[in-house]
């Protein structure tokens, strides 16, 4: 029992010194007992265990977070090289756009240009006949009639293209050829010579509608607009 006792009272204790490092100061010590120390130094080793953890911890995000970092800069690297080679390829279409459209719209011109120019050949402003000739104006039912006096052998010619609507009257009263234009005119050509077209015949400003005849020297000559008659002269081109 007494040895137990011996033991007890005998237990070790550590001493931590602090000495300074000036000549005239006092060294400081602290004792504690084995289990404080070990504690002491248990708790230090988990500090440090608990800090190099989140140390790894942080650098692991930190890594992660670079990556990610990194990735993003990559796929920013691409839509701008992306977006750089749409940029270029719309203005290659967009130029590609201007020329269609620049030629579209030249077509379009040429043939708004071709069907005026289809259009006016149906419009009868040509010369009646294919020559010389003096005229004289008249009034026919109170309508404008130009009278030209040719010599034998003048072509009567229609003065636009069209359809021959109607071919009436004979060859003591003369006759009477109507022209449809098919725009809302008329030409009308008055001869007592035989007609060289029949109804339904297609014309053009080169038909030959007549053959001025011995005898039969003027050609009565009339234009219909719009089922009103209308000068003549004011259609003609070569009255301006």
């Amino acid at each position: 029992m007494a040895a137990n006792r011996n033991r007890k009272k005998n237990r070790v204790r550590y001493s931590i010194l602090f000495v300074p490092d000036v000549a005239n100061a006092d060294v400081k010590r602290f004792s504690m007992k084995a289990g404080y120390v070990v504690a002491f130094f248990v708790a230090i080793v988990l500090l440090m265990a608990g800090a190099l953890g989140y140390c790894s911890i942080l650098t692991g995000r930190v890594n992660s977070a670079n990556q990610t970092v990194a990735a993003l800069e990559t796929q920013i690297d691409n839509l701008t090289s992306e977006n750089t080679e749409l940029m270029t390829k719309n203005n290659e279409l967009q130029g590609k756009v201007t020329i269609l459209s620049d030629t579209i719209n030249d077509k379009v011109l040429q043939e708004e240009a071709r069907e005026a120019e289809i259009a006016q050949g149906f419009i009868p402003t040509g010369f009646p006949l294919k020559g010389m000739a003096s005229y004289e104006e008249r009034v026919l039912e109170e309508h404008p009639l130009v009278v030209f006096n040719a010599s034998q052998g003048t072509s009567v010619l229609a003065t636009a293209k069209g359809t021959v609507s109607s071919i009436e009257g004979d060859a003591e009263t003369g006759y009477i050829i109507m022209v449809d234009h098919a725009n809302g005119y008329y030409s009308v050509y008055r001869n007592g010579s035989a007609p060289k077209v029949s109804e339904g015949d297609e014309v053009t400003t080169e038909t030959e509608l007549f053959e001025i005849e011995a005898g039969k020297e003027e050609l009565g000559y009339q234009i219909i607009q719009d089922n009103a008659y209308i000068q003549p002269l004011d259609m003609m081109e070569i009255y301006g």
